[in-house]
């Protein structure tokens, strides 16, 4: 049973966490369904239910009428909500706290304890309904919630009734009814917006940690020297000596050739148009013994 009252709080937590972490107070319940016939009372917002508890109505049926102790049906609306704050099992008479605080089941004792949420009826079925004190309260008499036991009150746990106080404002609408409970969705809350982080913005903790970043010491630091520009070395250019073959070791040279064997070999002539005048160069070619 424990396990149950804590689950319904946790549920009940939630749903308003939630809109408080999304920006945004939680809104009132649109209505209040009891049935007669499932002894349920469920808690409605946008066509979803938020909260679902067993009940006990009258055991002497439904109706209006003085000294009946019947429940009335059709449209009720919360008129006025008595016991905030007071510990569960406060025994309340005459809408007052007595100070008296009972436990579960005491022994011959049937008061109204905890929570009121007193009903007024909105219709000539239920018109009397102020008047004769027909609430939506706490009783000790838990063992019998979920079967018609009460005078003519909506009878609940006194830790679920808190839920319900806290949860309805003045002015819920109320339904009861013989039916059973419409199907219905449960309601949750909108999720919490996601506001992305800006990875622009600075950030205390990392511009401490900029400021005290350890510099790495000169020893360590590697510098490349510039890479020297490869040197090229000129070298003469070689004496051509293309020409004609006339024989083994003997070869015709054209003018070019004959001023570039005299630059390498000396002023053997003048002139390369004299080395050209018909003449025949001896030149050592590989195995030859020619001689110039």
């Amino acid at each position: 049973m424990q396990g149950r009252y804590r689950r319904a709080t946790i549920v009940t937590l939630i749903s308003f966490f939630g809109f408080y972490a999304a920006g945004q107070e939680p809104e009132p319940p649109s209505e209040v369904i009891i049935s007669i016939s499932e002894q349920k009372l469920v808690v409605v917002r946008d066509g979803m239910w938020t909260q679902k508890f067993r009940v006990s109505t009258s055991r002497f049926g439904t109706g209006d009428s003085y000294g009946s102790y019947k429940t009335p049906l059709g449209k009720l609306r919360v008129c006025d909500k008595i016991g905030g704050g007071l510990p569960v099992g406060s025994v309340i008479r005459h809408r007052h706290s007595t100070g008296e605080i009972l436990p579960v089941n005491a022994p011959g004792r049937d008061p109204i304890v905890t929570r009121i949420l007193w009903l007024e009826g909105l219709e000539p079925a239920n018109e009397h309904a102020k008047a004769r004190g027909i609430y939506i309260h706490g009783t000790l008499e838990e063992s019998k919630i979920g079967d018609a036991a009460s005078y003519g009150c909506i009878r609940m746990r006194s830790r679920e009734v808190v839920e319900v106080y806290d949860a309805v404002p003045v002015g819920t609408l109320v339904t009861i009814q013989n039916d059973h409970l419409p199907r219905m969705r449960r309601w949750t809350p909108a999720p919490a917006p996601i506001i992305a982080a800006n990875k622009n913005a600075p950030n205390k903790e990392s511009a401490v940690a900029e400021s005290v970043r350890p510099i790495k010491p000169i020893a360590e630091r590697v510098v490349e020297a510039p890479a020297e520009p490869r040197r090229t070395v000129e070298r003469a250019p070689e004496p051509s000596t293309r020409g004609m073959f006339l024989g083994e070791g003997h070869r015709v040279l054209s003018q070019k050739a004959a001023a570039e064997m005299h630059r390498m070999r000396g002023p053997t002539f003048t002139n390369a148009s004299e080395a050209m005048k018909g003449s025949i160069l001896f030149a050592d070619l590989p195995g030859s013994k020619g001689k110039e």
